[in-house]
């Protein structure tokens, strides 16, 4: 029995790729798109990164440098990029919301708000959110609000966790997450819920697929909705809030074939990476289920071995299958049809680790 487990601890030496300098070093941030670009920068850095397609149509990268500070995180509006931004290197100083105009790329705003240090960032179009942690009492939380036309920044719930995302339903229903106190309900300023079947959950992302949206939680908690609120399903693992939808490209099909869903794995587990969340015509079936990248025929990668000795011993914090030009992304699939083997490439944000993709099979950092 030690022979077969030392077998299997070579194996995975063996097939681990050779590590590489990522070319996004460190803690990554949300990943962004916007105007058919990708940005996503380092934490505690100055500066952050654009993905996009030169005059020639080939995707690469280039490096933007903060004006001051250090990068918190990156949102959008759907118009502008937003950094959140630490003015003296230390989160709970000064803290400062930076826009970028992409039209000139000028620094042109910034906002702050006196009570609060701000810890997160998250947008939808035409809305900025933040979470705030007062200054005079480090155990209360807000979510703020900033509204681009009055160029006004207002309390709109106190006495919140952590906000952990903000996404607009299709049905213009703004939704924001809390790692503590659930899903909540933005109108007109004012912040209701939490949802039912959602209060005092710790929930660390989440998306709207097909109507549906599908939220995860840091206790392994799979939440989804319908009319009466959410439902909760218990997996066993935790999710880190990375969410990605996966498309088969091979088989051309208009709606999304998985979730993404990054993990990081409790105590001194190397058992991290990422599941694999099945969909049935583009939304989760009645029956949940998680899979482990590359045991089913339906995967987000070729094997199994190599996913496990390479992404999958790290905590993967933000992840995406980047996208075509036709749903916001910087990749015109088309150029890419004359090569039957070729897949969009996924990004994923470890903890400490860089940016790593995969390409061609394998997952490596991204260089």
């Amino acid at each position: 029995m030690l022979s077969c487990n030392q077998d299997s601890i070579f194996y995975d030496i063996s097939i681990e790729p050779e590590p590489r300098t990522a070319i996004i070093p460190g803690s990554a941030t949300e990943m962004i798109l916007l105007k058919n670009q990708l940005f996503v920068g380092t934490r505690m850095s100055n500066r952050f990164y654009r993905y996009s397609s030169n005059a020639a149509g080939v995707p690469e990268w280039s490096a933007i440098t903060l004006p001051e500070g250090t990068l918190g995180d990156l949102a959008t509006d759907g118009e502008y990029i937003y950094a959140l931004v630490f003015r003296g290197g230390e989160p709970l100083s000064e803290s400062v919301i930076k826009r970028l105009n992409l039209n000139d790329w000028s620094w042109d705003k910034e906002v702050t708000v006196a009570d609060y240090s701000i810890q997160s960032l998250y947008g939808v179009p035409g809305h900025i959110f933040a979470g705030g942690q007062q200054k005079s009492d480090h155990q209360n939380f807000a979510i703020l609000y900033h509204n681009p036309v009055t160029d006004y920044i207002a309390v709109s719930r106190i006495r919140v966790s952590i906000l952990k995302g903000a996404l607009i339903h299709s049905d213009g229903t703004i939704y924001l997450a809390t790692m503590g106190n659930g899903i909540y309900t933005f109108n007109r300023g004012l912040t209701y819920g939490p949802i039912s079947g959602t209060a005092g959950a710790a929930i660390t992302g989440f998306i709207e697929i097909g109507e549906v949206i599908v939220a995860v939680s840091s206790d392994g908690g799979i939440y989804s909705n319908s009319s009466g609120g959410f439902t909760k399903v218990s997996t066993g693992v935790n999710f880190t809030g990375a969410i990605s939808p996966w498309y088969d490209v091979r088989n051309e099909s208009p709606v999304p074939s998985l979730l993404l869903l990054g993990i990081r794995g409790s105590g001194v587990s190397r058992t991290h990476g990422y599941r694999e969340l099945p969909l049935l015509n583009g939304v989760p079936a009645g029956d949940i289920q998680i899979q482990i990248p590359g045991t089913e025929p339906l995967t987000s990668v070729i094997n199994n071995a190599k996913y496990t000795a390479s992404i999958g011993v790290h905590p993967v914090e933000v992840i995406m299958q980047v996208p075509d030009v036709s749903r916001g992304g910087p990749l015109d699939y088309r150029r890419f049809s004359g090569n039957p083997e070729w897949e969009p490439p996924i990004f994923a944000g470890t903890t400490k680790d860089g940016l790593w993709a995969y390409r061609d099979g394998e997952w490596n950092t991204e260089e």
